[in-house]
């Protein structure tokens, strides 16, 4: 039995992250055009925002066709960093 749909309007706030990944594994930080560099400089740049009270939420928006291979290992970032809420940003289905 698979859970129930249920999608929240997503509000930004200016303390939240953005993070974009592409199809290549590059990170983009709130909707920058320079790549951050990897995933040292994405825990570097984490760690600064972590102990900021209240701690900022992390919002991930995937490339499709990016592997998982790419998101989980940012996922995992964000847990050693210390962020503890991590979001998706998705697009949804167009409605027919």
């Amino acid at each position: 039995k698979l859970p129930a749909e249920h999608n929240q309007i997503y509000k930004t706030k200016p303390e939240n992250i953005t993070l974009s990944i592409n199809k290549d594994g590059d990170l983009y930080w709130n909707g920058s055009m320079k790549s951050l560099g990897g995933q040292d400089a994405l825990f570097d740049k984490l760690a600064l925002e972590a102990v900021k009270i209240p701690q900022p939420e992390l919002h991930i928006r995937g490339d499709q066709n990016a592997r998982y291979e790419f998101v989980g290992k940012t996922i995992l970032t964000a847990q050693r960093a210390g962020i503890a809420k991590v979001g998706f940003v998705i697009e949804p289905p167009p409605r027919n």
